[in-house]
């Protein structure tokens, strides 16, 4: 059970939420908090007072609102000035009441911690990003860490730094898609990257609307890298990077280094410069033979890289070919130890260190990871030639060689999973017990059915990050990897098109400015803070309970009354207008899979110039356009206004009343409720 306050419930919109709440969660427990100003009506709930608890009072009153916040779950605010009209008279009333109230509920929502089930869209707790620093949790990941991305429009593999790590506690469903190569637990809204049925085209759509699918696949990407076809080894020369690729691979697989330094007693007891001094005979520049003169002792220094590779392998000849062609001096060695390949450099001992020390450290450098596809295929050939089962199962013991594996393999547009295994064995009475992993490698497209999907209810952390540019990342989750999607971040007159949430506010009247600023009041408590914030901007709403000062609730009451009906200026401005009940199930489709700190637009795709609606509600009482006064047009009157509501359509709402319909009905609701709105006037 939930525990909604909604703020200005006995308004227009407010009090047709609350009939739309109750009908549709009827496990919700719902308290309105109204100051019932001329725009506020009790009777507008009449019908439903039993069913919620009323509460008369002001969000500027931070008592009330502090006492009626520390209960809920989650604030929904209805309460603002709203006429226009009205703001361009008494500014500082809309200012008051839109902005100061606000803060009130900002504040005191801050204070009392309201509970965040509006989720953001993510993931689950299991699921790990893969960075260029390896696999992390979302407990580690930070902001300016490394993770790769896949360019919608290339669909080329990318490095992009993470802007924002979101963190949530969530209670609700969760879509699981779960087969032997994909595992991604997500909230129903997150977007997935799939690809078409022919698998061509690249999609981003809500999880839910990917889950009713009958099949779909998973995208790849393709790497670009940056290297050279020679490399340069310090105190060593230039080699052939394909070699040295090779060969690095064979290393991390079968391949250990061995230092010694060993201190030696000299036969003369001296250090160099003494024993020239004393053995050099002065007369004929030759060395003389002398006696023991002290107990110097000189040390040696020893840098040896052995490769574990027997002499019947498979990879043996290639090897040594490649140490060969890399300028190397090897030998062949067997004893107790097994059979070796081994050489003497220091130049080449410092370059293999960067691979770590020992089995559960062994990784790849960074640098080699960042070559193209060309080099990268021939590190993985050293791999899978090293540790490798018949080119598709790669075993290690360390975690990061395994996480930097399968980083490789998805550059080669390759599809590789991580499975973790317990492992105990003896080995000449020995005990050896620890996890090892098992990289499988595919090369065919993921794909998955619908009957492998499944809706489950989840409660715990889910997280997501904010990634530059292309808005998705690799995650990671038991194991199998995937691109997927990731989080993202009141307007004025337009002449074309529709405004869009990332357009810039340009109001035009106090009250527009009231709410503008509210909205960003609103916005930096999401970004300062991580209150758990949604904005909602709808278009022009219509219907039951609207006071009868907006242009259908006027125009439809004052002919009822048989009275003229004021058009500003030529009646040519457009709105777009949207039922009011549209915009309830919008508000609720946002609250249930909207993203924290996002602003979301709801419109109807209706747009009329206000002469057109008159002339409809004209024709729809039986009167001509003699009832229509044209008046002097109003003070910052926006000539267009009209709301892109993609962004809101893409968690699963559309508008389902048509105009001609839902207008009639409006009518007919004043005509029939005449009790209501005689008071008021």
């Amino acid at each position: 059970m939930k525990n909604v306050l909604i703020t200005g419930g006995a308004g227009f919109i407010g009090s047709n939420f609350v009939h739309y709440m109750l009908e549709k969660h009827d496990d919700h427990e719902i308290t309105v908090l109204d100051k019932l100003t001329y725009a506020g009506n009790l009777d507008n709930l009449k019908d439903v007072i039993d069913e919620i608890k009323f509460v008369k009072g002001d969000i500027c009153d931070k008592k009330v609102v502090e006492k009626l916040i520390k209960g809920s779950d989650v604030v929904i605010n209805f309460a603002a000035e709203t006429h226009v009209d009205r703001s361009i008279i008494d500014a500082g009333t809309f200012v008051k009441t839109d902005v100061f109230g606000t803060y009130r509920l900002l504040e005191a929502s801050r204070k009392f911690d309201v509970e965040k089930y509006i989720q953001i869209s993510c993931y689950d707790e299991k699921t790990r990003a893969l960075t260029t620093e390896g696999l992390k949790t979302y407990k580690e990941l930070k902001e300016g860490d490394m993770v790769f991305s896949l360019n919608p429009v290339t669909q080329k593999i990318e490095v992009k730094p993470i802007q924002k790590v979101i963190i949530q506690h969530y209670k609700g469903e969760m879509i699981h898609f779960n087969n032997q190569r994909i595992d991604l637990l997500v909230t129903p809204n997150h977007n997935m990257f799939i690809l078409n049925s022919q698998k061509t085209k690249l999609l981003v759509e809500p999880a839910e609307k990917t889950s009713q699918r009958s099949i779909f696949y998973m995208p790849g990407g393709s790497w670009i890298g940056k290297g050279k076809e020679h490399f340069d080894i310090k105190d060593h020369g230039r080699v052939k990077t394909k070699d040295l690729m090779y060969v690095l691979g064979i290393f991390i697989g079968d391949g250990f280094t061995a230092y010694q330094e060993k201190e030696v007693e000299t036969k003369s007891g001296l250090i160099r410069e003494d024993f020239l001094n004393e053995a050099r005979d002065i007369d004929t520049g030759r060395f003389k033979k002398i006696k023991k003169k002290g107990n110097y002792k000189s040390k040696s220094h020893s840098y040896r890289i052995f490769f574990d590779i027997p002499e019947d392998d498979k990879c043996r000849k290639r090897v040594e070919k490649t140490l060969s062609n890399l300028g190397i001096k090897y030998h062949c060695h067997k004893g107790k130890a097994g059979e070796h390949l081994y050489f003497t450099s220091k130049a080449f001992m410092e370059f293999f260190n960067q691979c770590g020390q020992g089995a559960y450290d062994k990784h790849i450098p960074r640098w080699a990871l960042d070559h193209p596809p060309e080099y990268l295929r021939y590190l993985l050939q050293g791999l899978m030639d090293s540790d490798g089962h018949e080119g598709v199962i790669y075993h290690t013991v360390s975690e990061r060689l395994a996480s930097d594996i399968s980083e490789l393999c998805i550059k080669l547009n390759l599809k590789p999973s991580i499975h973790k295994r317990h492992t105990k064995s003896f080995i000449n009475g020995r005990k050896i017990e620890g996890d090892a992993y098992y990289v499988f490698i595919a090369d065919t497209t993921k794909s998955i059915s619908r009957h492998r999907n499944k809706i489950v209810n989840y409660e715990g952390i889910i997280w997501c990050l904010k990634v530059k540019d292309n808005k998705n990342f690799i995650v990671e989750r038991n194991g199998r990897f995937d691109f997927c999607g990731n989080t993202d971040e009141v307007y004025g007159s337009i002449e074309r098109g529709s405004f869009k949430e990332t357009d810039a506010l340009n109001p035009s009247s106090p009250y527009a400015a009231s709410k503008a600023s509210a909205d960003m009041l609103v916005n930096s408590y999401y970004v300062t803070y991580g209150l758990p914030t949604i904005i909602t901007r709808s278009s022009n709403n219509f219907g039951p309970y609207q006071y009868p000062e907006k242009l259908i609730s006027l125009f439809v009451t004052n002919l009822l009354q048989e009275k003229k009906v004021p058009v500003y200026g030529d009646g040519l401005n457009v709105r777009d207008w949207i039922y009011v009940m549209d915009n309830c199930e919008a508000i609720d489709v946002v609250i249930e899979k909207g993203n924290f700190g996002e602003i979301y637009n709801i419109g109807g795709d209706n747009e009329r110039a206000n002469i057109e609606i008159t002339n409809i509600i004209l024709k729809e009482l039986g009167f001509d356009e003699s009832y229509i006064e044209f008046v002097e047009d109003r003070l910052g009157h926006d000539r267009r206004y009209s709301l892109d509501s993609t962004k809101v359509k893409a968690l699963g709402w559309k508008p389902k009343y048509k105009f001609e319909d839902a207008i009639v009905e409006t009518i007919e609701w004043y005509k029939d409720n005449e009790w209501w709105w005689r008071k008021l006037l």
